[in-house]
């Protein structure tokens, strides 16, 4: 047991990296068995949420034109951004073989992106009729999370603390594990406002990169959204930052929005 103690905290040493798109230290313990393990969490979550709501999107939009005309919209924007993203962070793109983006009825309105570069957005979203600009946004503030490795970054939180309770003084497993859990949300939402502001500066990156100026971000994502009908829900509430970021970084400089928001380093 001396030994495995002894190779774990040894594994461990190495574990903070400096992210080579925003320049922020982050937990990169293994990350190829983090990226693993987070592609398998957002499957997980992804499947349970069909699971648990399998009728709605399903049989109100699953046949829909609107849906239909959405996919669509969803497939061309995206095959678009992912050339620019391409382009511009071949770095940190080689560890994907690409971008697979899709829609899917199980997650509603909403958005999400694993790891390995599966990009989701809810069929949902149809009916808050977003225009071309908002779509984009939402799909390349997705292929940030990706390009800046914030799933790896979370699950590494996870398999750290999950590591360190095995370190732990024999306790009553109840208590270790509500403790490493705990423990591991801590520190993810410690740096969940600083993963949201690096996805921002990176979607306005792959957007002025397509020609769309943050100027024009800032307007779509204020009046190219149907703000009436979204649900009062997380992923809204980070949409709504999101507008109102790219609102001010807009106000300010017109030449400085991205390198603001990602300290000058994606040039």
């Amino acid at each position: 047991m001396g030994m495995i103690r002894l190779l774990v905290i040894l594994a461990l040493l190495p574990g903070c990296s400096t992210n080579p798109v925003t320049g922020r230290d982050q937990i990169l313990l293994l990350p190829g068995v983090q990226a693993v393990y987070a592609d398998a969490r957002f499957a997980l979550s992804t499947g349970a949420q069909r699971i648990v709501l399998p009728a709605p999107c399903a049989q109100a939009c699953g046949r829909s034109e609107a849906r239909t005309q959405f996919v669509v919209r969803v497939r061309a924007i995206g095959l678009l951004l992912e050339a620019g993203a391409r382009e511009m962070f071949p770095g940190p793109l080689r560890r994907i073989d690409g971008f697979q983006i899709e829609v899917d009825d199980a997650l509603g309105a909403g958005t999400g992106s694993s790891a390995g570069g599966r990009i989701v957005l809810g069929s949902g979203l149809a009916g808050l009729e977003p225009s071309d600009a908002v779509i984009a946004f939402l799909i390349a503030r997705e292929m940030a999370h990706v390009i800046a490795r914030h799933a790896e970054e979370d699950s590494g939180a996870a398999l750290l603390f999950s590591v360190l309770g095995m370190l732990l003084p024999v306790l009553n497993v109840a208590i270790r594990f509500a403790a490493t859990t705990l423990s591991s949300g801590v520190l993810k939402s410690s740096w969940a406002v600083q993963q949201q502001r690096e996805a921002d500066g990176i979607a306005l990156a792959l957007l002025e990169g397509a020609g769309l100026p943050a100027s024009s971000v800032a307007l779509e994502l204020e009046r190219g959204i149907n703000r009436a009908r979204m649900p009062d829900d997380e992923w809204s509430a980070r949409y709504l930052e999101s507008a109102q970021r790219v609102a001010r970084i807009a106000s300010s400089s017109p030449h400085t929005e991205s390198a603001y928001l990602l300290n000058g380093r994606l040039r």
